[in-house]
């Protein structure tokens, strides 16, 4: 007689069906991802080749060997190879698993098995995004961090750049702030070169945020507020507005990173007194998303973030689900990332 246990493997549950099925719901875990920051970008590699020019990353063409090579660049440094970092996730359906799946005939049987499949693979898909998000947060500071931490590239020292910061004295009442937004606009249209955005957007921690919303200045200005959203001086609702020419929001995201020891330690995404300002709408921000670890994908384009590959556990134990993502966030415009800080304004000179 046949069993749930039986039916595991069954077509409807077959390794295309299931990432079919594990990326049906759209990647929002995250501020980067709920504003569409980074545009997803399929390579056939497992890894990109970038290089620098007028401080602009590019990926360098791949060319036959022996054949005609690429021109060097910036005082002949070809590039560097990136690889994309693979976060493999493993499961399996148990007996325990399908043990009290009460359910008469075949019909049944497969209903309930979709179900055990499917919480599996929402688990499972949902701690993928949580790593995604995290490397997009490490991306926006310049940084690629694992989820352990480790440091797996530096945006700034990997090709001899300085990042783009401003200070601003929020502590001071007489500060023109909206004088220093447009100080900071006009840089990040300088670093667009005429590339055109859809508007300015600033991530800010929360110690920034409120010292920006309780200066003098912006209080003042706020006390007439007629935005498209709530007066965050007044109204109890999400901490996101727009003044002097950028929409800025508080950014409370954290993440449990694992220590060496075993322990967790919580980093924040921004850094209670700092602030991030990005272009919002541009082809700068990319998510490379190399194919799979498996035979018959290799060198070819992946179609999705998550893969799933099943396969029978021994001794009939049940059924592994392995799940892998293989994806790179990174700015290819590095300038266009302008970090704000709090403390006395630098005089320009």
């Amino acid at each position: 007689m046949s069993t749930a246990i039986h039916y595991v493997s069954a077509p409807e549950f077959a390794d295309d069906q299931l990432t079919a099925s594990i990326n049906i719901p759209p990647y929002k875990t995250g501020r980067p991802a709920q504003l569409s920051i980074f545009k997803d970008t399929p390579i056939s590699t497992t890894y990109v080749r970038l290089g620098i020019d007028e401080t602009e990353l590019t990926v360098i063409p791949a060319r036959e060997r022996g054949g005609e090579s690429n021109f060097s660049m910036r005082g002949g440094k070809s590039g560097v190879n990136f690889d994309i970092p693979h976060f493999p996730l493993d499961d399996a359906i148990t007996p325990s698993d399908i043990q009290n799946v009460t359910a008469w005939g075949e019909a049944g049987i497969m209903v309930g098995l979709e179900d055990v499949y499917n919480e599996k693979l929402e688990r499972m898909r949902a701690k993928h995004d949580l790593t995604h998000s995290h490397l997009d947060w490490g991306a926006l500071n310049g940084l690629v961090l694992d989820g352990e931490g480790k440091l797996l590239f530096n945006l700034w020292s990997t090709f001899d750049l300085t990042e783009t910061s401003y200070a601003v004295d929020l502590d001071t009442a007489s500060t023109r702030v909206d004088a220093f937004n447009r100080k900071v606009k006009a840089r990040l249209r300088k670093e667009l070169r005429g590339t055109p955005s859809t508007g300015v957007r600033v991530l800010a921690g929360s110690e920034f945020f409120e010292k920006y919303v309780g200066h003098a200045s912006v209080r003042e200005s706020l006390q007439h507020y007629k935005g498209e959203t709530e007066n965050p001086a007044r109204d109890g609702i999400e901490d996101v507005f727009t003044y002097a020419g950028w929409t800025m929001e508080r950014i409370d995201e954290e993440f449990g990173v694992r220590q060496a020891n075993g322990t967790v330690v919580m980093r924040p995404a921004v850094a209670a007194d700092e602030a991030l300002v990005l272009p919002m709408g541009t082809d700068f921000f990319r998510r490379y998303m190399a194919p799979p670890d498996t035979l018959n994908q290799a060198n070819v384009k992946p179609d999705a973030k998550v893969f799933v590959s099943t396969n029978d556990l021994p001794h009939d134990k049940g059924r592994e689900i392995h799940t892998e993502s293989n994806v790179l966030p990174i700015c290819i415009r590095p300038q266009l990332l302008i970090r704000l800080t709090i403390g006395a304004e630098e005089v320009e000179e």
